[in-house]
């Protein structure tokens, strides 16, 4: 019987796979720093530092709403359901989703170096993946938190674990074709 969590979990160990195929490749301070078109797109240490910032804002709001969620006695098998909506909404920031100009509180911040960022990224996903482990026993059907980013709209615990993967793909992505830009 497949646990609720265990398609976020798979999603969570293929980006962290691709995390480090990525890191692998770009073992270079300065090609981590790269920046293509003259400097106005993102450099493979912006793209991960935007998901530091987004892990920070939006992935907080997901975990209070699983750590005020009731428990069941054992494993959630419901599978995840989103709305229609929500379902848009994850295929919009996953890979090939339309562009948009990131949201002022999730813009990378000053990029340190390889090291630190890679490291701060690395260790957002054991946390996430701590967080969806502990959420075995909730139904991430049920419990919601209000969008960091919209305010008016709630969102679903599992929606919203799915749309911070989805998010994570699109740019790792992004910094792979960064990577290979500079090779």
């Amino acid at each position: 019987m497949t646990r609720q969590i265990d398609p976020l979990l798979e999603d969570l160990r293929e980006i962290r796979a691709q995390t480090r195929a990525l890191l692998d490749r770009v073992t270079d301070e300065s090609a981590f720093q790269w920046q293509p078109d003259g400097g106005r797109r993102w450099s493979v240490a912006q793209c991960l530092g935007h998901l530091n910032q987004m892990n920070r804002v939006y992935f907080a709001a997901i975990r209070s709403a699983v750590a005020a969620a009731p428990r069941e006695s054992r494993p959630v098998t419901t599978p995840l359901a989103s709305t229609w909506f929500g379902r848009w909404f994850t295929r919009q920031m996953g890979p090939g989703g339309s562009k948009a100009r990131a949201p002022a509180k999730s813009r990378p911040l000053a990029t340190g170096t390889r090291d630190e960022v890679a490291g701060a990224f690395l260790r957002g996903l054991e946390e996430i993946e701590r967080t969806i482990e502990d959420a075995a026993t909730i139904d991430l059907n049920r419990p919601t938190f209000p969008s960091p980013f919209f305010r008016l709209s709630r969102v679903r615990a599992g929606t919203g674990f799915r749309i911070l993967l989805a998010h994570m793909r699109r740019h790792l992505r992004q910094a792979e074709e960064v990577a290979d830009a500079h090779s």
